[in-house]
This record gives structure tokens, sequence and C-alpha cells, in this order.
């Protein structure tokens, strides 16, 4: 919503206090997935972040995030389930920034995007799912069903759980997202 000038000095600022406290929500799990993957808050920072300095900024942060994560847990296969397990999802999480409406300042204008930025997110998990993890699907069962239905339990969970999050705490985020440090 602020977009005085990319990568100011405030940007930055806030860009790392976002991303230290999605670290910090990230440990705190409402739910653990057994092969990875969570319900928790950690990305409602870095999309209020996303909506305050719009998608290409919160793009950014999210695959910072993404890398974050990859540090402090990494799990890794292969190169390529590494972009498809942390940064690409996290920086997915950036389309959060992107409004239909012409006021900035109303919720609604931002579902439509933080619901695809979700589902683009299953997507890239699924997809690392059904490459590099279908030795956990169950006998019997396809490896593309078992990986949505796997990622959509917690991703499913957690959008809906943001969303009502966000509606109920509207009114103070957008005092947030003007408010100048």
């Amino acid at each position: 919503m602020n977009k005085n000038k990319f990568f100011s000095t405030q940007m930055i600022v806030e860009a790392g206090l976002m991303l230290a406290l999605a670290v910090i929500l990230a440990q705190f799990k409402l739910y653990k997935m057994p092969q990875g993957g969570s319900i928790s808050l950690k990305l409602l920072p870095l999309m209020i972040f996303a909506i305050r300095w719009g998608a290409p900024a919160g793009m950014i942060v999210g695959a910072l995030f993404g890398v974050i994560t990859l540090i402090i847990k990494p799990e890794i296969i292969h190169h390529i389930q590494v972009i498809l397990d942390y940064p690409l999802p996290s920086a997915l999480m950036g389309l959060a920034g992107i409004t239909f409406l012409d006021n900035k300042y109303e919720f609604k204008g931002y579902i439509p995007f933080i619901v695809l930025s979700y589902v683009l997110r299953l997507v890239v998990h699924f997809l690392s799912g059904i490459i590099y993890f279908a030795q956990y699907t169950p006998e019997g069962m396809s490896p593309a069903y078992y990986s949505f239905v796997y990622n959509i339990t917690y991703l499913g969970p957690e959008l809906l759980i943001f969303l009502v999050f966000i509606s109920l705490f509207w009114k103070y985020i957008t005092s947030i997202l003007t408010k100048q440090i």
C-alpha cells in the first residue's frame, strides 16, 4: 500500500522484522504433518508485508523466508526439490499483495489473490510430493492422489485460519499499513 521507493531503508527494515516474526511464528505449530508441512501463522507477516509493499517486494521477502527455512530445517533430496519446497512456495505468498479494487484498504479485494497464492503453493508442493516423495505413498494409492490429499490437509486449514484471522483484524492491520516508522 505504501510504495514510497522500492528497497528503501524503511522497506528493508520492515522486511527484516516481518521475516523475524515469520521465523518465530513458524515455531508455534497448530498441527505438524509427519513428512513436513504444518499449520501455523508463519505466513501472516509475509502477507501483510506483501499487502503493504506490493507483490514484487512480497515475493522477494517470501523467497528469503523460504531460504531461511531451508537453512534452519533442511530436507534435501534433490536441488529442484529444494526450490519446489522452500523459496518458490514462500515467494508465491507475495501474490497476496495484489488487489482487484481501486481502494487498497478493502480486504475483499485481496481475497482472490490470497487464495490464488495458496492454490499455487499447493500446486508446487503437490508436484514436489509426486516427484520426490512418492515413496511415502501408501500401497495401492496413487502418488498424485496422496500428494494432493497430504498437502491440502494442512494448506487448506491454514488458508481458512489465515482468512478468518486477517478479516477479524483487518481494521487494525490497515492502520499498520499506512503508519510510517
